[in-house]
């Protein structure tokens, strides 16, 4: 895929070949919590992250005219949660009182 020249279709077609839970596809359509999302934002684009608690981090969104500067984006970091998803090591001590969150 060229990451320089995306468009929408060429992402969505990605998507659909290797669909990632950490992505938010133009809604809430994979995991709500430590993820990435995109949307139109009036004539630009707006990407933002969530937290592992699914709340959206202010300082990491991202505004711009640019479709394929979000679109690149927005995938880098999907890519980058899918990865850092594999690496987590849950620790239990951390879930509270009786060992559930």
């Amino acid at each position: 895929m060229d990451r320089e020249n995306l468009t929408i279709a060429a992402v969505a077609a990605y998507l659909a070949a290797h669909p990632m839970t950490t992505a938010n596809w133009f809604g809430p359509t994979g995991r709500p919590e430590s993820s990435t999302w995109i949307a139109e934002d009036g004539s630009g684009w707006r990407v933002w992250d969530t937290d592992e608690k699914g709340v959206e981090m202010d300082f990491m969104t991202l505004r711009t005219d640019s479709e394929a500067e979000a679109l690149r984006e927005f995938l880098a970091r999907a890519e980058r949660y899918r990865r850092l998803k594999g690496t987590t090591v849950r620790r239990p001590e951390f879930d509270g009182p009786g060992g559930t969150a």
